[in-house]
């Protein structure tokens, strides 16, 4: 039987479609419509966060982060090299350096034993991300950060729905949320959040994500523009203050990053099915579980008590004393089973661009063995059927068995 991971990571229902209709013969804006700011509300509420701010994609999320920490060239951050790309788009772009921490090989999530190392005077930022949905280990995280007085970037995007010691993910400094169409919970294929309990960056982020701009003001001296009198009466006219003010410094400069009234709509029917769609995939991952724990030279992640992981993603591992090659195993499953392996994430400071700023294989060996030699992510979500995960599960047994030295 062959399985793929399916188009979406979630399900939609007539909850979603009567959300849209209702949208759509409405008379609100389908950019500025109510279901943003309730949509907003009711994901901070989830998070346990004071603001979140909706954007059109966890990648957006992120390239504001960099703008409200008013990152750039000399600047540094630290960084967890088992990410997705999006991770480093904005920092790339904007000049600044990375330096790579190593992974937990039980977790795929940040090794905080390896963050301090790398912190430097120039150290702006910390960046992690909770790989599959497996919350990092924030309080070590939180208390390095601490020491050092820098904020804590947390990449969500696999973690909606993910708890941490008991208290939802996304409550931190600055937490970027993805709502593609294979996470957790998607808004019509994009869409992403930003929370933070920062009232001074949510507010920035509100600004920028409409073209705003964040930097200084004054008054002007007359509100004439030339010959022409600033109008007596309110009229439409894209000013944007420019009859009364005037920029005496420009930090950033938005761009239009806005969610649409029927995508927030979708995600408010979403997140309430969130619960439920976390649960379904934990009973996949339970599945997956028992059968690689009976499987010799394999092993599953490591949860630690106390935490939901969101289960976004299964990664397992081959032991290095099983004798299985991991290429032929997934060359097995995917072209003699038709069970389909992606490997997520091809390690972030060996991607082409960074090795061109001078990255290179060896800076974190531990994530470089276990992306190279061990690690495999199984298609999981939550409509997944019985018979779809047992033809996994017994291809990887067979595929561990055939595929022995």
């Amino acid at each position: 039987m062959p399985v793929n991971e399916h188009d979406v990571g979630s399900t939609f229902g007539d909850e979603e479609l009567q959300a849209i209709r209702h949208v759509l013969s409405s008379k609100e804006s389908l950019s500025w419509g109510s279901e943003k700011a309730l949509f907003e509300r009711e994901f901070a509420a989830y998070c346990g966060a004071r603001h979140a701010v909706a954007v059109t994609s966890c990648t957006a999320a992120l390239h504001t982060c960099a703008q409200v920490l008013r990152l750039g060239p000399g600047d540094e951050v630290v960084c967890t090299p088992q990410s997705f790309w999006a991770t480093a788009v904005a920092l790339v772009a904007r000049g600044v350096t990375m330096r790579f921490a190593d992974i937990n090989p039980l977790t795929l999530n940040i090794d905080p034993a390896t963050i301090e190392p790398q912190i430097t005077p120039n150290t702006r930022a910390i960046y992690v991300m909770h790989y599959g949905g497996n919350p990092v280990d924030m309080a070590a995280v939180r208390a390095i950060a601490d020491a050092h007085g820098v904020p804590v970037v947390e990449d969500c995007a696999h973690a909606s729905g993910a708890a941490y010691r008991g208290a939802p993910v996304g409550n931190g400094d600055l937490c970027c949320f993805s709502f593609h169409s294979l996470k957790n919970m998607t808004t019509l294929g994009e869409g992403g959040m930003l929370t933070t309990n920062n009232e001074e960056w949510a507010e920035e982020v509100t600004q920028l994500r409409t073209m705003g701009i964040v930097g200084r003001t004054e008054p002007r001296e007359t509100t004439d523009i030339g010959p022409y009198p600033k109008p007596d009466f309110p009229i439409a006219d894209h000013a944007a203050g420019s009859w009364d003010l005037d920029w005496t410094r420009i930090d950033e400069v938005g761009t239009n990053l806005r969610m649409s009234t029927v995508v927030a709509a979708v995600g408010r029917v979403q997140l309430r099915k969130l619960d439920g769609f976390i649960a379904a995939r934990a009973r996949v991952a339970e599945r997956y579980t028992e059968a690689v724990e009976s499987i010799a030279g394999l092993r599953g992640p490591l949860v630690a008590p106390g935490d939901t992981n969101a289960w976004h993603l299964y990664p397992c591992f081959i032991e290095p004393e099983a004798g299985v090659e991991h290429t032929e195993l997934i060359r097995f499953m995917q072209q003699e089973r038709g069970v389909q392996i992606i490997l997520r994430f091809w390690p972030l400071h060996l991607h082409n661009a960074l090795r061109a700023r001078g990255h290179e294989f060896g800076e974190c060996p531990v994530c470089e063995k276990v992306w190279f030699e061990q690690q495999i992510n199984l298609p999981i979500c939550p409509d997944m059927e019985k018979g779809e995960v047992s033809a996994v599960c017994e291809a990887l047994a067979e595929g561990m068995e055939k595929c022995r030295a």
